[in-house]
């Protein structure tokens, strides 16, 4: 198996590490990913707000 990277859900955000490496920023698998954006909405109660905001995120990065 050849495992390069691990995220981890810890104190309410999402850690990501390079086996390689130590804590990174960006996913090397989905570098366009905002991961505060998806941690933020992860801990959303209403599960439709939390899928909107997340949508509305992912198309303001992508301008």
């Amino acid at each position: 198996m050849n495992i390069t990277e691990v995220w981890f859900w810890e104190n309410n955000q999402l850690l990501l590490y390079r086996l390689q490496d130590d804590l990174i920023p960006r996913s090397v698998f989905l570098p366009e990913l905002d991961i505060r954006l998806l941690a933020r909405c992860v801990q959303m109660s209403d599960i439709l707000a939390a899928r909107r905001e997340f949508l509305q995120g992912i198309q303001q990065n992508r301008q």
